[in-house]
């Protein structure tokens, strides 16, 4: 008899009867039930902890055949050390493909073969970011930025933001650019002058981060900062920089909450000052979009609603904004609010901080007593444009400058790395065959669906089977070459110049062209009008990263 049929049969009082003959208590059943579904999530933790590994097919690649611990792998080695020594250490002893142990002794695939890095960034949607980087986004930035977004929504997203870094936007944006690196330059001759002497000692890491904010806030959504004059005093100032604050040594318990949640309930100090930061950021963003919004109906009015190809505007924001309400766009394709406020955070923290420190990687090397050649060698052209304020045609026309850009680029990637996982089993080809732990010759590389890889930014960069044996050397003439003395970096699937450090496919950097007319126009202020060198005795600069 079907079991419908049974219930329909069954009076109350029998029902009754039934439960009162039950042999367990009500707390005996949830106990059990309780029990056994977290005996099943354990069995199914340590197969995927101690048992899933031994049939990875990462298992017989080259690397290291140790680990630190059971827990986090290879992980408190690359901790320790700056960012990606290890990495490079295991290369130069394996090869240009090597495996690892993450955590909970995942194997981790890393690879600067060129051919493999072109596979992988350009079907970027079949190697999406994993589940515990995506969680850390989401911490920083919420669900909505297009660092968050995967697959369908970021290309629907990536649709909708692309005319705000087009080409035109961007020259639209040089007189921000020009007016806050001539303020900063003011600043920093300022100094110069009341300390009565022909050189000041100055940190230019905090200025240019102040700069970049300052450029970033109105650029981006015409919001004044005024770090420049006022420092780190505004509202929104505080709370990003509380929420990206560095950390005390490695960041072991958030890495732990990444794959165990109950963790991230834990109300640890923390905790509580990102989630302030982020209740700020939210107000102010909110606020920031309403305006917007009402802003944009108010200009268009009358005119029978925004269209694609009316829009225009001078921060990033407002087109953002315009773009999203144009008629012609489905609704399908439009953002809700809390994608557009995603945008503000991510334009908030990387439309500054990389081109901040990027710079003062630059004015290090240029600063550098061997360099002093090229410092002087770009003074020189800098100085050939007649025009205090260039065009962004202008500047792009200086070939050394370019060059410089460029080098600065390759050889001081800010973003050191990134991770990505395998979104399916599959096989990834390489350019330069390589021999497994069996001695066995590969020309691809298989990996299984859920896999870790880090993709060595840096390292692909640096990589002397590409750039040859000066690639660690800071050489702004190797682009005035073309590709004659480094013909292979044309196999580098970056979006820009040949290089890895603004990524490639289509999750490239949607704001390089930003990043570098913000860098050409600050370095046109900053070198054509002052000199730089190092204090004596110079400090001690090392590569850390958080």
């Amino acid at each position: 008899m079907e079991l419908s049929k049974i219930a329909d049969n069954l009076s109350i009082e029998q029902a009754q009867r039934i439960l009162e003959n039950f042999p367990y208590s009500p707390w005996q059943v949830v106990a059990a039930t309780t029990g056994s579904y977290l005996v099943y999530k354990l069995a199914g933790f340590v197969k995927w902890w101690l048992i899933d590994p031994q049939f990875s097919p990462l298992r017989d690649a080259p690397g290291p055949d140790t680990y630190d611990s059971i827990i986090w792998g290879n992980m408190p080695k690359i901790f320790k050390a700056p960012p990606s020594k290890v990495h490079e250490e295991w290369m130069n002893k394996y090869g240009h493909t090597i495996t690892y142990r993450g955590m909970f002794l995942g194997y981790r695939l890393c690879t600067k073969d060129p051919k493999a890095l072109a596979h992988m960034v350009n079907h970027s949607y079949d190697y999406p970011k994993p589940a515990q980087i995506r969680y850390f986004l989401e911490r920083m930035f919420g669900k909505g930025g297009v660092l968050f977004a995967e697959g369908e929504d970021h290309r629907r997203q990536r649709k909708i933001m692309n005319p705000c870094f087009g080409p035109a936007q961007i020259r639209d944006l040089m007189p921000i650019f020009l007016d806050k690196a001539f303020q900063l330059r003011d600043i920093w001759i300022r100094q110069v002058e009341e300390s009565g002497q022909e050189d000041k000692e100055i940190d230019v890491m905090v200025w240019l981060t102040r700069a970049t904010l300052d450029v970033i806030g109105l650029a981006g959504f015409d919001y004044e900062f005024n770090t420049l004059t006022e420092g780190e005093k505004n509202e929104l100032v505080l709370a990003f920089m509380e929420l990206f604050a560095p950390a005390q040594g490695p960041p072991f318990l958030a890495l732990l909450s990444n794959f165990i949640p109950f963790l991230r309930m834990l109300p640890t100090k923390r905790a509580r000052a990102s989630a302030h930061s982020k209740e700020v950021m939210a107000r102010i963003g909110k606020q920031l979009v309403q305006d917007k919004r009402a802003a944009v109906v108010a200009a268009t009015s009358g005119s029978g609603g925004v269209e694609k190809k009316t829009v225009v505007g001078r921060d990033l924001l407002s087109v953002l904004i315009k773009a999203n309400m144009a008629r012609d766009v489905k609704d399908s394709e439009r953002m809700s609010d809390e994608e557009v406020m995603g945008q503000i955070m991510t334009m908030l923290i990387a439309g500054h901080e990389t081109t901040a420190t990027s710079l003062t990687w630059l004015l290090y090397d240029l600063s550098q007593p061997e360099h002093k050649h090229i410092q002087n060698r770009l003074r020189e052209e800098l100085l050939t444009l007649k025009s205090d304020r260039p065009t962004m045609e202008e500047l792009n026309s200086l070939p050394y400058l370019d060059a410089v850009v460029r080098e600065n680029l390759r050889i001081n990637s800010v973003v050191d790395s990134t991770i990505r996982c395998a979104g399916k089993d599959d096989y990834i080809p390489v350019s330069t065959p390589y021999t497994d732990k069996n001695g066995v010759e590969r020309t691809e590389i298989r990996i299984a669906a859920g896999e870790q890889i880090f993709i060595p930014v840096a390292l692909a960069n640096r990589d002397k089977a590409i750039w040859g044996e000066d690639a660690d050397v800071f050489n702004p003439d190797r682009w005035l070459e073309g590709n004659n003395s480094h013909p292979r970096s044309a196999e580098i699937p970056g979006v820009f110049s040949t290089i890895m450090t603004f990524l490639g496919g289509p999750r490239a950097c949607i704001g390089y062209r930003f990043a570098l007319m913000e860098m050409k126009a600050l370095i046109f202020a900053l070198i054509r009008d002052m000199a730089y060198e190092l204090p004596d005795p110079a400090p001690k600069i090392e590569r850390k990263s958080q």
